[in-house]
């Protein structure tokens, strides 16, 4: 029976972290069983995508900081990774299960992302896409582009994907706390198109939204309920690896 290999990943460096993406996304071939790794970062770590300019960061507000910097190996725009739980699918597309296209393959793990957040009670929503002038912006959750995912309006998940000889590799944020924010700090001063409290207020996160600061214990519970919302989304057995806690080191 075609099974779901889960990786429950403990905190990394951003350098790991993309290394190990990378490195499974080398490693598949088409007729492979999919591959869901659940991290996080540690310490927290600016990743910019990979058309993106390292120099509109400035390494001195972000070495200040104690934050990483690395460069992703998908497009998308930059976040920081502090307060969030990471996923990342490794899957072969065509295929029965992921579709032959980029808009397939995201709609697929976009539905064990709302059934995720559907079991934690909320009311999650897929954008449709953003403006153009957005398009143009060096972070990633200052808007929601096609397929990403809002819940009351404000976005929480923020996904990339990079494909290639049959197979593809898609890796997201779901935001647990307010510190991506803190993004904006990271950027030289010309590309501060956009403060804190303005991203705060198009973004939300889980903590905000159930009413709690989440703990390292409260991580590895949500870690679990996204293993097991993918796994009954595509209709997969779970056969997971634990490599580490979620909870933060340090």
């Amino acid at each position: 029976m075609p099974r779901l290999r889960v990786i429950v990943d403990g905190p990394r460096t951003g350098q790991d972290n993309m290394y190990w993406d990378e490195s499974l996304l080398d490693a598949f071939r088409p007729d492979d069983d999919p591959i869901l790794r659940v991290y996080r970062w540690w310490p927290p770590a600016v990743s910019f995508g990979y058309n993106q300019k390292e120099a509109d960061f400035d390494p001195e507000a972000v070495a200040q900081r104690g934050y990483g910097i690395v460069r992703r190996p998908t497009g998308g725009r930059a976040i920081l990774h502090a307060d969030e739980i990471t996923y990342c699918v490794v899957g072969a597309s065509p295929s029965e299960l992921f579709g032959a296209t980029l808009h397939s393959t995201y709609m697929k793990i976009n539905e064990g992302l709302v059934a995720f957040l559907r079991d934690l009670g909320l009311q999650p929503e897929i954008s449709s896409g953003e403006a153009p002038h957005e398009m143009r912006g060096s972070l990633c959750f200052k808007s929601a582009g096609q397929h990403e995912i809002r819940v009351q309006g404000r976005k929480i998940v923020g996904s990339a994907q990079r494909r290639k000889a049959g197979v593809f590799l898609q890796h997201g944020s779901i935001l647990t706390g307010p510190a991506h924010a803190d993004l904006v700090e990271c950027l030289i001063p010309e590309r501060r198109t956009i403060s804190k409290e303005q991203l705060l207020a198009l973004t939300t996160d889980l903590g905000q939204l159930l009413g709690k600061t989440l703990t390292g214990e409260d991580q590895d519970a949500l870690a679990k309920k996204l293993v097991d919302a993918f796994a009954r989304t595509f209709g997969l057995e779970p056969d997971v690896m634990r490599f580490g806690s979620m909870g933060a080191e340090g």
